[in-house]
């Protein structure tokens, strides 16, 4: 008979403890970047196209910062299983081959074929794919602020009124997004360094959003150790809604889905027509009320919902919408359609962009 010995389940209990540890870690420490990269009918080769998109997704991301990548081959339904499923695998295998020869440690690659069992959109075209997760560490740069020469202070006020105006920004360096809010006089004071942009956006309700991106420039010729800078936030009016039912992301991911195309080519015709309009988007998830929410959950739904409302904002202005028309804000969880979803569908529903149009109230 096996008998457990007290090294043994000590040894089992550190390990169950590691697992754990490593679990709360993950979820406080790591992202993860999803996107597809796609085949002609029956073809696994990875085109020189889809070789620039890999290399483009991964400098963006930072290679220090990666953890793991996950390959997942799939193929449309043309064929029978068995073909689409060895199809599938070795369009996974190519794409990981083509990651080891850019130098990605095969130690944090791993490959998975689902054949024609896991398809996305009804144009096969869209089906004839490799998923590629990149699992990733964006507190690294947490620590990179720490110690700096150079400081940022500023004041928000109100546009039309000069007055002092107390809000909230998101500090975005790179990958990472730091909330913070003002003091209640509009002052806010933070660490800066040469060298490195950083994007500071200011929100508040009611108001559109102001981004101010700090490079080499602010710090030429200043005096001190100081950059002082002066926001000024527009009141607005909102005159309309408008729900997009179909802007779909993956999972716990900033990153859309191939099928919600048609609604963001939609909304930028929607821009393109009327100069004049100006837009608030707004970005919402899905978590369950039912699921245990504690300070690093709430801080994930806020950073995850920002992020996907930011992906709408710079996929607008990628086609040609100016900025100054735009705004946008992440709502969490907080308005879901299905507090508690039963299946993939409400889920989706919850995890939608809205489109609240909006007129600038001057003076």
């Amino acid at each position: 008979m096996f008998v457990w010995s007290n090294l043994m389940i000590a040894r089992f209990s550190f390990l169950l403890f590691l697992n754990l540890v490593t679990t709360i870690s993950f979820a406080q420490e790591f992202q993860q970047h999803v996107f597809n990269i796609y085949f002609k009918t029956n073809q696994d080769a990875v085109t020189s196209e889809s070789q620039t998109a890999i290399r483009q997704q991964l400098l963006a991301i930072g290679s220090a910062n990666i953890r793991e990548i996950k390959i997942m081959g799939h193929a449309d339904s043309d064929a029978t299983d068995s073909f689409n499923i060895n199809l599938s695998n070795r369009r996974a295998s190519n794409t990981y081959h083509y990651l080891i020869l850019q130098g990605v440690p095969e130690t944090i690659l791993a490959k998975e074929a689902f054949g024609e069992s896991d398809p996305v959109s009804e144009l096969k075209q869209l089906n004839r794919r490799v998923e590629i997760t990149v699992i990733y560490d964006y507190a690294n740069a947490m620590a990179d602020l720490k110690g700096k020469k150079f400081y940022i202070k500023g004041i928000v006020k109100n546009f039309n009124t000069n007055l002092t105006l107390p809000c909230g920004y998101v500090i975005e360096d790179q990958k990472l997004n730091i909330f913070q809010s003002t003091r209640p006089d509009g002052r806010f004071y933070l660490p800066a360094k040469p060298g490195k942009n950083v994007s500071l956006t200011f929100s508040k309700l009611g108001f559109l959003n102001e981004t101010v991106i700090i490079t080499d420039k602010y710090f030429m010729g200043i005096k001190g150790d100081t950059i002082f800078i002066e926001v000024k936030l527009k009141p607005i009016e909102v005159v309309e809604k408008i729900v997009f039912d179909h802007i779909f992301f993956y999972s716990d991911s900033d990153s859309l889905k191939p099928e919600s195309r048609p609604e963001l080519q939609k909304l930028t015709a929607l821009l393109r027509n009327d100069k004049e309009l100006y837009v608030e988007i707004q970005g919402h998830m899905n978590c369950p009320l039912s699921r245990p929410m504690n300070v690093y959950q709430k801080r994930y739904n806020h950073e995850l919902s920002h992020k996907r409302a930011r992906a709408i904002y710079k996929y607008l202005i990628n086609n040609g919408i100016p900025a100054s028309q735009l705004t946008f804000k992440g709502m969490s969880n907080t308005n879901m359609i299905y507090p508690e979803p039963k299946n993939e569908q409400e889920a989706d529903k919850n995890k939608r962009v809205e489109v609240w149009k909006l007129k600038v109230v001057t003076k």
